[in-house]
């Protein structure tokens, strides 16, 4: 029996939902580990070839973010199976599976499988919203389960979507804005994937720090971060018509 193994960064909480649906669809998960806190930096795991890692990210701009590329660096397979699940908000995946798949074999992992998980839009939640519903997390499992079925033998490798050369990066830059309502309870400083919150004075953001991924919007209770309705009336109108028919999950081997 194979052990899994639940990996993400995860900074608005629905790539660890996707992750989670995978891996469960797998087997019995053994471990879970968020890569998404400043303080999971210099968390280091091995794995072996008793092992199959569900690593999972979110596609920012169709690339992998670079704060995740930095952390997948402290994971070590020997030829371990690996599922690679990219999220993104209801727009295109771009080249997320090449770049994740390349930074995962460099570790010592062997990408068997590839999971296309759609979720809501971080920026514009219109686009994906609610996702991934119950609907999406049923056919996540589902797709474990297929891939659990061809997991006998040595792994092969998966060839999934994507160009090389990477496209170019792009995006980020919104740095979300802080209310009166914000009470000082520190919840978005604990969570900032870079600590671009002081934890002196979290009713600021270092721009400079941050990588724009939302996730202090996510997982404040007072609802006293967010962007300028002026950017994301912009992006809207920009996103709209590649985001606006549904996008579907998928699977690939």
């Amino acid at each position: 029996m194979k052990k899994i193994t639940a990996i993400y960064f995860s900074p608005c909480g629905t790539t660890k939902t996707a992750v989670c649906s995978v891996a469960g669809g797998l087997g019995e998960v053994a471990k879970e580990v968020d890569l998404t806190p400043l303080s999971a930096a210099s968390t280091e795991i091995s794995l072996g070839t008793d092992d199959v890692l569900v690593c999972g990210v979110p596609s920012f701009g169709g690339r992998v973010p670079l704060t995740a590329l930095e952390r997948i660096k402290n994971l070590h397979g020997n030829g371990t199976a690996a599922v690679a699940v990219v999220t993104y908000g209801n727009r295109a995946f771009d080249d997320t599976f090449a770049e994740l798949q390349d930074a995962l074999e460099a570790q010592g992992f062997v990408v068997v499988a590839g999971v296309a998980a759609v979720t809501q839009h971080s920026i514009v939640n219109q686009f994906g919203a609610g996702r991934p519903n119950a609907e999406d997390q049923t056919q996540l499992q589902a797709f474990g389960k297929e891939i659990a079925e061809k997991l006998t033998g040595a792994p092969k490798r998966a060839e999934l979507p994507g160009n090389r050369p990477y496209l170019e990066r792009h995006g980020g830059g919104l740095v979300p804005m802080v209310s009166d309502a914000c009470k000082g309870c520190g919840k978005c400083v604990t969570h900032c994937p870079v600590g671009a919150i002081p934890k002196d004075n979290p009713k600021t953001t270092d721009k400079d720090l941050c990588v724009s991924c939302m996730g202090c919007i996510s997982v404040c209770t007072q609802k006293a971060r967010s962007l300028p309705e002026a950017a994301i009336g912009m992006l809207t109108e920009k996103l709209g018509k590649v985001c606006a028919d549904r996008k579907e999950n998928q699977l690939f081997f």
